[in-house]
């Protein structure tokens, strides 16, 4: 019998690394799912329950919701099925033998096999999700929204703004540097601060 498969913590707890091929960064942006108006109550908190840890697990998008609608509602309807049968698995029937005498026997609760189709139901599909052990690990993570992928240096060096370049005629050219020659005259009369002052 083969060994079953480590999951990344046991390798990191280990200090082993795995030999599996990694999964691969799913094409699908992350997103998350609003929640279908017609689930009952307990079916509309298992749904925000699941859906935060996808969300938390970075494996959530909005395409999901018809999956985590179908599991939340056949959760709620086995905790609604678990709650009716309670400790009472088998039930009294009345039925009649072959000479049509009736005659009570005990017979397995029907609501038996409600709780047990909706366990096997429940758990393809939390394995679909990912929210098995076995499969958590085989589920890949969502690609982040564009604002939030990282950004290459050099890519943002190549399209960073540059400053605007305003043209200027030759005319406005030579006004600035007459004003410019016009500041250095006058303010080589004037000479030094201080030199008109008078001595002691």
């Amino acid at each position: 019998m083969a060994k079953p498969r480590k999951t990344e913590q046991q390798h990191f707890v280990e200090g082993t690394k795995s030999k599996a091929t990694q999964a691969l960064e799913s094409v699908y942006e992350a997103g998350r799912t609003k929640i279908p108006g017609h689930l009952s109550p307990a079916a509309r908190a298992e749904f925000k329950r699941a859906c935060k840890i996808l969300v938390e697990r970075g494996t959530a998008t909005e395409g999901d919701f018809a999956t985590l609608a179908v599991y939340a509602e056949v959760y709620a309807r086995w905790v609604s099925a678990k709650k009716q049968l309670g400790n009472d698995f088998l039930v009294l029937m009345t039925i009649k033998d072959t000479n049509g005498v009736p005659k009570q026997v005990e017979r397995p609760s029907p609501l038996l096999k409600v709780v047990e189709t909706c366990e096997a139901r429940l758990l393809t599909l939390a394995k679909s999700l990912g929210l098995t052990p076995d499969a958590r690990d085989r589920v890949r993570k969502t690609r982040g929204k564009q604002e939030d992928a990282p950004v290459d240096p050099m890519e943002a060096f190549l399209n960073r703004q540059r400053p605007k370049v305003v043209p200027m005629s030759q005319e406005k050219i030579r006004e600035a540097f007459e004003s410019a020659r016009r500041f250095k005259e006058t303010a080589s009369e004037d000479g030094p601060a201080g030199d008109s002052g008078e001595g002691n």
